[in-house]
C-alpha cells in the first residue's frame, strides 16, 4: 500500500514538472511572437508619447540608432546609459522593427592621441564630449571622457544626437535628471528630421540693418536642419528690395510701388514665421503694414530687438559708453498695441556671466551685471521647461499688458529678484560696473525685483492700422488669431565668429568655454510656434530621478554588501529545508 502511494506522488509530480515546462515553452513562444511591456513607474518614463508613435511609424525602410554611450562610467552616467537605450527599444517598437540599435564605445582600447582626434571629431559632428568624474567609492577619483550622442542614419542621411548638456546652474546629479527628461525629445527630434518630407518656412527680414551675417550662422544652420529659411527685404527705400520685382514693375511702372508691395506680401504671406533680428532701423509704415496683415493672417512672428544701442566691443576703444535709444518708434507702438511695451532701458542683474579683465596685472573672470542670465525660475511654460541658463547682453525690459482677454501674455525670460534697470540714455562704465559687482554691499542697490526681458503673446490680435491710413492691398484684417515672441535683446541669437572663419555655437562664451542654453530656448521658440508635430510638447514630461545617498553608500557600503551576499544564501538554505521536511513527512507516513 506504501509503495502504490510512492508511486502515484511520483507521478504527480513528473506530471508536474512536466506540466511547468511545457507552460514555460508555451510561454516563451508566444513572447517570441508577441511583444508587450508593462510600464509600472509613475511617470509612465517609458511609454512613448502619441507623437514620437507617430514619427516612428512614418519611417519605411531600415533606419540606425548608434548609441555611443557606452563602458566604463560612474554610477549617474550608467543611469543615463541605460534610460537611452530603454528609449532606443521603444522607439524600435514602435517603428515595427524598422529601427536597428547599435551600442559601442568609441573610446575603447584607444591611447590618448587617438582619445583627443576621436573626441574632437565628434564634438565637430555635433557630440559634444564630456567629463566624467566619478569618486563614488571614496578610496580614489577616476576622470573619463564619455560621448553622450548618437547618430540616426537614414536614406543617406545622418543625423548627430546630443543627450547632454551641462547647465552651470545646477549640479550634476539636476543635469542628468535634465539630460533623462530630454531622452525622447532628442530622439524624436531625429526622426522628425529623417521623415519630414516638406519643411515649413521661414522668412528672417531684412533692410533695415538686421542681424544676418556670420554672426547668426550657427543658428541659422541649426534651423535649416528643420525648415526652410530664407530672407525677405522688406525696406521698399532699398534697390535691393525691387530686383525680385523688376519684370513686374517694369509692365506697370505707373503702380510701381503697389506691384512692389503685393509682390512682397504675397511672399511674406507663402512663409509660417517671420524673424525679426535686431535691426539697426526703425520700420516704415508701409513695412509695418505688411508685418501688421502678415500677423492678422494668423502668420508667427519671432522679435529679437535691442531697443538700446550699446555693445561689447565699444569698450576696446573706451572705457566709458553711452548706450542711446535705437528710436524703434514704429516697431514700439506696434508692439505697444499688440500687448507689449517695449521699454528703452539696461537691466542689470546679480546672476550674471562674467568678463575677462586686468586686476592686479593679471586677467581674472569678474561678474558682468549687464550680462544676465535667465533661468527657467518665474516661468512654467514648456519654451522654457529643461532648458538652462540663456544668456543675455545688455537686455531690455518689456511690460506685460493683459487688457484684453482674448490675449494670453507668458513671460519667458524672468530675471532674479536681484535687478536694476537704467533708463537711456545711460553711461556704462565697464571697470567701475565690473569692481561695484564684488564689492559685498552692491547686492543692497540690486532692489528692482524680478524684470521680464521675454514674452509670448498668443491669442487673438488687433491691427495697429485699425484707425490709421494704409496701403489699398484689399482684404484687409482689422484682427486675427496668432502668436508671437518678444525679446528684449537681439544677442540671445548671437554667435562668437572665429578668427579663422568658423563659428562658436549659439550661446558660447569664448573666455569661460561655457555653452549656454540660447540656441535650445530658440529653438524651442520656433517649434512652439509652427512645429504640427507637437515636439515641444514632450518637453513638459518629467522623471523622478532616484539618486542614492553618497554618504550612506560610503557609511553604510559593507552592511549593503554582505546584506545582498548572505540574504540570498539564507533564503536558499531555507528553501532546502522547508522542503526536506515537508518531503520527508509527505512520504513517511
Amino acid at each position: 500500500m506504501v509503495m502504490k502511494k510512492r508511486r502515484l506522488h511520483k507521478t504527480q509530480s513528473w506530471l508536474e514538472l512536466l506540466m511547468l515546462l511545457v507552460g514555460i515553452v508555451v510561454i516563451n513562444a508566444l513572447s517570441s511572437l508577441y511583444y508587450k511591456r508593462f510600464d509600472l513607474t509613475q511617470e509612465k518614463r517609458y511609454t512613448l508619447s502619441e507623437t514620437s508613435k507617430n514619427l516612428a511609424s512614418q519611417v519605411e525602410e531600415k533606419l540606425y540608432f548608434k548609441l555611443y554611450l557606452d563602458g566604463e562610467m560612474s554610477a549617474k552616467f550608467k543611469q543615463l546609459r541605460n534610460e537611452i537605450r530603454d528609449m532606443a527599444y521603444e522607439f524600435r517598437e514602435a517603428s515595427r522593427g524598422k529601427i536597428e540599435i547599435e551600442v559601442s564605445d568609441p573610446l575603447k582600447d584607444k591611447d590618448k592621441k587617438e582619445v583627443a582626434g576621436i573626441l574632437e571629431s565628434f564634438a565637430e559632428r555635433g557630440m559634444e564630449p564630456v567629463r566624467d568624474v566619478d569618486s563614488e567609492d571614496g578610496d580614489e577619483t577616476r576622470i573619463k571622457y564619455l560621448v553622450p550622442g548618437a547618430e540616426c542614419i537614414y536614406r543617406g542621411k545622418t543625423i548627430a544626437i546630443r543627450f547632454f548638456q551641462f547647465d552651470v546652474s545646477v549640479d550634476i546629479e539636476k543635469n542628468i535628471k535634465g539630460a533623462i527628461d530630454n531622452i525622447e525629445y532628442e530622439m524624436a527630434n531625429a526622426l522628425r528630421q529623417c521623415v519630414t518630407e516638406k519643411a515649413k518656412k521661414i522668412i528672417v527680414a531684412d533692410g533695415s540693418g538686421e542681424m544676418l551675417d556670420a554672426r547668426v550662422g550657427s543658428f541659422a544652420k541649426e534651423l535649416s536642419r528643420y525648415y526652410s529659411v530664407e530672407p525677405l527685404n522688406l525696406n521698399i527705400a532699398d534697390p535691393e528690395s525691387v530686383r525680385p520685382f523688376e519684370a513686374q514693375i517694369k509692365s506697370a511702372p505707373d503702380s510701381a510701388e503697389m506691384v512692389l508691395l503685393k509682390g512682397l506680401q504675397r511672399r511674406l504671406n507663402s512663409a509660417d514665421l517671420l524673424m525679426v533680428v535686431k535691426p539697426e532701423m526703425d520700420y516704415s509704415v508701409a513695412e509695418m503694414f505688411l508685418i501688421d496683415q502678415f500677423i492678422m493672417k494668423g502668420g508667427k512672428v519671432i522679435w529679437l530687438l535691442d531697443p538700446v544701442h550699446i555693445e561689447i566691443d565699444s569698450f576696446q576703444t573706451a572705457p566709458t559708453v553711452m548706450a542711446m535709444n535705437k528710436g524703434l518708434e514704429n516697431i514700439n507702438a506696434g508692439l505697444f498695441r499688440y500687448g507689449v511695451g517695449v521699454n528703452t532701458d539696461l537691466l542689470q542683474d546679480l546672476w550674471c556671466n562674467r568678463i575677462p579683465l586686468p586686476m592686479g596685472g593679471r586677467m581674472e573672470m569678474i561678474p558682468f551685471p549687464y550680462f544676465p542670465l535667465f533661468t527657467s525660475k518665474g516661468t512654467s511654460h514648456i519654451i522654457t521647461k529643461n532648458v538652462g541658463a540663456v544668456w543675455a547682453q545688455f537686455p531690455g525690459t518689456l511690460k506685460l499688458k493683459n487688457r484684453d482677454s482674448s490675449l494670453k501674455t507668458t513671460p519667458l525670460l524672468v530675471s532674479s529678484p536681484y535687478t536694476k534697470v537704467a533708463n537711456a540714455p545711460a553711461t556704462v562704465e565697464l571697470m567701475t560696473t565690473a569692481m561695484m559687482s564684488t564689492d559685498k554691499n552692491y547686492p543692497k542697490t540690486m532692489k528692482g525685483g524680478p524684470q521680464v526681458s521675454g514674452a509670448l503673446l498668443e491669442g487673438k490680435f488687433k491691427s495697429t492700422f485699425l484707425y490709421q491710413k494704409k496701403p489699398s492691398l484689399g482684404n484687409y484684417l482689422s484682427e486675427g488669431k496668432s502668436a508671437m515672441v518678444v525679446l528684449a535683446d537681439g544677442d540671445i541669437i548671437r554667435n562668437f565668429v572665429s578668427s579663422k572663419g568658423g563659428n562658436f555655437p549659439t550661446g558660447y562664451d569664448r573666455y569661460s568655454q561655457i555653452t549656454f542654453a540660447n540656441q535650445k530656448f530658440l529653438q524651442n521658440c520656433v517649434d512652439y510656434l509652427i512645429d504640427d508635430n507637437g515636439l515641444i510638447e514632450i518637453r513638459a514630461r518629467e522623471t523622478q530621478l532616484r539618486l542614492l545617498d553618497p554618504v550612506k553608500v560610503k557609511e553604510e557600503k559593507s552592511y549593503w554588501q554582505w546584506l545582498n551576499l548572505l540574504l540570498p544564501l539564507f533564503f536558499i538554505v531555507l528553501l532546502g529545508v522547508v522542503n526536506f521536511v515537508i518531503r520527508k513527512r509527505k512520504y513517511t507516513r
